[in-house]
């Protein structure tokens, strides 16, 4: 009977919990000189910035589909144009 309690916040909190989400997969990789790298960047630019002065390079990442329906957190939506009134 002491037991029931427990097992019933057991059995509430496993049904509250809900499952992570996915993490983003990016277009682009940093390989650094001293270290494996890491592949987080949205633009081929964005990733010559960071390689730039410690050494690396940069690549696709092989990992990347561009079926993830990922954007970038920069990305504008397209203008809306107004019908043009006399």
């Amino acid at each position: 009977m002491r037991m029931l309690p427990f097992a019933f916040a057991a059995l509430v909190a496993g049904a509250a919990a809900t499952p992570a989400a996915a993490a983003p997969t990016y277009p682009w990789c940093a390989r650094y000189s001293s270290t494996g790298g890491e592949c987080s960047f949205w633009t081929f630019e964005q990733c010559l910035e960071d390689v730039s002065g410690i050494g690396g390079f940069c690549q696709a990442n092989p990992g990347f589909n561009g079926s993830n329906g990922s954007s970038p957190p920069y990305a504008y939506a397209p203008r809306r144009t107004r019908p043009y009134r006399h």
